[in-house]
């Protein structure tokens, strides 16, 4: 494989998808927040269709907003891992970094999430 890789504009795309990233984490866990004390609001008789449908709605979505921040992060991690690798004359190692990192697999060091898979799996 013909590699050609300028590590200053990765470094800036990964900068810059951070920081674009970073707001997220909070809008999430503001989300899940707010959808509790809707649902939490709604516990009475005359609602509890309206708490059961919303409580319905976020079951259905949350795992897939979860997996898309996890792709996300596999991405970002994989990417350094790959250009980690090439800078090292590991060419081989970058194309494996690079390949699981499309496939949602990522070496994350210190990581202690357990992958139901059995290994550090994105989705």
């Amino acid at each position: 494989m013909d590699w050609d890789i300028d590590v200053d504009g990765v470094n800036q795309v990964l900068s810059a998808t951070a920081t674009a990233a970073e707001p997220f984490e909070a809008l999430g866990i503001s989300y899940g927040d707010s959808l509790g004390a809707t649902i939490e609001g709604l516990n009475y008789d005359v609602f509890s269709v309206v708490a059961v449908a919303v409580a319905e709605y976020a079951e259905h979505w949350s795992p897939i907003v979860e997996a898309a921040a996890r792709q996300v992060s596999a991405s970002m991690y994989g990417t350094v891992n790959a250009v980690t690798a090439y800078m090292e004359g590991q060419e081989t190692m970058a194309e494996t970094a690079q390949r699981q990192a499309s496939l949602g697999i990522v070496e994350i060091p210190g990581s202690t999430v357990p992958d139901p898979n059995g290994g550090d799996t994105a989705v």
